[in-house]
């Protein structure tokens, strides 16, 4: 009898911890995409301003106009973000918080 019930909780301890490890994994794995994902657009935004700052300064002739211009746009974009889009923000942030964890149930 004895070893029938340590049999019975050494199975359910076992079950629950392949269970805990495949949730840590699927969570680690999300974080990690997410974190490659950002990196990458990252720098797929800055080439883009990059280029884009270049093609400016080309087109006008003058490298300070060129960086400028782009400069002033990301600090109208970062005002913009900042003062009307807080709610959309946390909104965003919240929800793929939540939908990491109830995907794994």
């Amino acid at each position: 009898m004895f070893t029938f019930i340590k049999n019975l909780i050494n199975k359910k301890l076992n079950f629950f911890k392949n269970e805990a490890i495949k949730i840590i994994v699927s969570i680690m794995t999300e974080i990690f995409l997410n974190f490659c994902l950002l990196i990458f657009f990252i720098m797929i935004i800055f080439l883009v301003s990059f280029y884009l700052s270049f093609f400016l300064s080309y087109y006008f002739g003058n490298y300070i106009l060129g960086f400028g211009i782009i400069t002033i746009l990301y600090i109208f974009l970062l005002f913009f973000i900042f003062f009307f889009c807080k709610d959309f923000i946390r909104f965003f942030i919240k929800n793929s918080f939540f939908k990491i964890f109830d995907k794994k149930k």
